[in-house]
């Protein structure tokens, strides 16, 4: 029987840019200056909401919100990898959620 409606699931390591981050909480005591840009830009954004292209910036363009807060990396994939490096435990620590 074939499904029409089949849908595969997100490969693992892919980004969903349509993603909604929301800011829930901000970190009290020591915290990497890298992940606070993070907060920052949801800090600065409408309703501290942002979606994850918008953060990021789906191009890799300097327009992502996390270099107008000021980020600052030598990594090749930018923005894109502090995001990605940093989500998990932003997640944990309960200061953002991600839908």
């Amino acid at each position: 029987m074939i499904d029409k409606n089949y849908k595969a699931g997100a490969q693992k390591g892919s980004i969903n840019y349509n993603a909604v981050i929301t800011l829930i909480a901000t970190p009290k005591g020591k915290f990497p200056p890298q992940a606070g840009k993070i907060i920052e830009a949801l800090l600065a954004a409408k309703d501290n909401t942002l979606t994850v292209g918008e953060m990021v910036g789906t191009d890799g363009s300097t327009e992502s919100a996390l270099m107008k807060a000021g980020l600052q990396t030598t990594q090749d994939g930018g923005a894109n990898d502090i995001w990605t490096h940093y989500r998990k435990r932003l997640i944990e620590e309960k200061l953002i959620t991600v839908s």
